[in-house]
C-alpha cells in the first residue's frame, strides 16, 4: 500500500494535467452559474399591469449637455401620459444649456440650476437630491441627457408596473447597435449586466439598476435617507441606492417593450476606459454577499478561459477540450441570444466568443485598476 502511494506521488505531473482538471471543474461551475442566472429570463416576460395612473416626475441631471437636451426634452414632453412633470437639473453648466432650457418653456417642465456643490457631495448625487426635493409627484423616473426613450409610452410603461407594494422599478437601457470593437464590447457587457441584475430582481435579490432608466418612490428615497452614507462616492446613484431601497418583494423589472431607453456607446478607448473605471470603482462599496457572488462568477469565468487557452496551445490532444469548450460557448450564446431578443437588446453571435473572452480577462483587470484610481469624476 505504501509502495503504491509512493509510486503515484513519484509520477511526473505536468502543468496541463492540473489545468485540465481545473478546466473541467470550472466548466461545470460556469455552466451551473449560467443556468441559475438565465432560468428566470428564458421565457418572454411581461410586467404585471396595474390600473392606476400615479403621478411621475421625470428627472434628468445634466452637465454641459446642450445638444443632448435639445433632442431629449421634446421627446419627454411628447410622452402620452396624463400626470407627469419634467425636472431638468443643470449642474454648473458653462455651455448654452441654460439659454436652451429658457427657450423650451412648458408648463410641465421646471429647471433647477446648480452653481455650487457642497464638498460632502458628489455632483451627480447632489443634482439628483436637489431634483427629488422639488419633485411634486410620488414616483421619480430617472434618465440621462444622452438617452432616448424608445417611444411616447415610456412613462406609461412604468406606470403599469407601479403596484401598491412596489417601490422600485428597474428598467433596461441598451446602447444603440453600431459597428466597431468598442461598440461590440459595450453591447455584450450591457447585455451581460442586464441579464444578471434583472434575474436577481426576479428572484427577490435586487442589487442594482441603471441610472438612465429606473423609477422609485420619492418617499422610499427619503425613508432610506437618500444617498447617505455614500454621498461623496462617484457613482452608486443606481446600484448602491437600489441595495438600500430594495427588499425581497418591493422591486420589479419593467419588461414592457415601450420601457427601453437607448444611448450611444463610447467611440474612443479613452472615454470607454474612463466610463468603465467609474462604474467598476463603486463595487468596493457593495454589500458583502453581492461582492462575493460577483467574485465567484468572475473568478470561474476568468479561470475557465485561461485554462482553455493554455490547454489549447500546450495539450497534446486538444480535441476534446475544444469540443467541450465550444459546446459550452454555444449553449451560453443560445441563452444570451434568447434573452437579448426578450429584452430588446442587440446580439451579434459572430462576435460572441471574442467578447466573452475580453469580458472574462480584461474586465477583471480593469476592476483591479479601478480600485486604485482616485481621480474619478462624473461627466454626465
Amino acid at each position: 500500500m505504501n509502495i503504491t502511494i509512493l509510486w503515484l506521488l513519484s509520477l511526473p505531473i505536468k502543468p496541463y494535467h492540473v489545468l485540465e482538471y481545473f478546466f473541467y471543474t470550472f466548466s461545470i461551475l460556469h455552466l451551473y452559474l449560467i443556468i441559475q442566472t438565465v432560468k428566470p429570463l428564458l421565457r418572454k416576460r411581461t410586467s404585471k399591469v396595474t390600473a392606476t395612473s400615479p403621478g411621475f416626475t421625470v428627472l434628468v441631471c445634466a452637465h454641459n449637455e446642450e445638444e443632448n437636451l435639445r433632442t431629449l426634452v421634446p421627446l419627454l414632453l411628447a410622452q402620452e401620459y396624463p400626470y407627469f412633470e419634467v425636472i431638468i437639473v443643470l449642474d454648473r453648466c458653462t455651455d448654452g444649456s441654460n439659454t436652451l432650457m429658457s427657450s423650451l418653456g412648458d408648463d410641465r417642465m421646471r429647471v433647477i440650476e446648480i452653481t455650487r456643490v457642497p464638498e460632502a457631495y458628489n455632483p451627480k448625487k447632489y443634482a439628483i437630491k436637489s431634483g427629488v426635493e422639488k419633485a411634486e409627484h410620488g414616483w421619480l423616473l430617472l434618465t440621462d441627457a444622452d438617452c432616448r426613450p424608445v417611444s411616447n409610452q415610456w412613462i406609461a410603461s412604468f406606470a403599469r408596473c407601479a403596484a401598491e407594494k412596489t417601490e422600485v422599478i428597474l428598467g433596461v437601457s441598451p446602447y444603440t447597435d453600431e459597428t466597431g470593437l468598442i461598440s461590440e464590447l459595450t453591447s455584450y457587457e450591457t447585455l451581460h449586466t442586464a441579464i444578471h441584475y434583472t434575474s436577481a430582481a426576479c428572484q427577490g435579490k435586487a442589487y442594482m439598476g441603471v441610472g438612465r432608466n429606473i423609477a422609485y418612490r420619492k418617499d422610499t428615497f427619503e425613508k432610506v435617507d437618500g444617498f447617505h452614507p455614500f454621498e461623496a462616492v462617484v457613482g452608486g446613484d443606481d446600484d448602491l441606492l437600489v441595495q438600500k431601497m430594495s427588499t425581497s418583494d418591493n422591486t420589479v423589472v419593467n419588461f414592457n417593450s415601450d420601457s427601453l431607453t437607448y444611448s450611444l456607446p463610447e467611440r474612443k478607448w479613452e472615454g470607454y476606459l474612463k466610463q468603465k473605471t467609474r462604474h467598476l470603482s463603486v463595487g468596493k462599496h457593495y454589500q458583502t454577499a453581492v461582492k462575493m457572488a460577483h467574485f465567484i462568477r468572475a473568478f470561474a469565468h476568468g479561470v475557465l478561459w485561461l485554462c482553455f487557452l493554455y490547454l489549447l496551445f500546450s495539450f497534446q490532444y486538444p480535441a476534446r477540450i475544444i469540443v467541450l469548450f465550444g459546446l459550452l460557448i454555444l449553449v451560453k450564446g443560445v441563452f444570451f441570444r434568447k434573452i437579448a431578443n426578450n429584452l430588446g437588446m442587440p446580439f451579434h453571435g459572430i462576435w460572441f466568443p471574442m467578447m466573452d473572452l475580453i469580458y472574462a480577462v480584461f474586465l477583471p483587470l480593469l476592476g483591479v485598476r479601478a480600485m486604485f484610481v482616485k481621480n474619478i469624476r462624473w461627466t454626465k
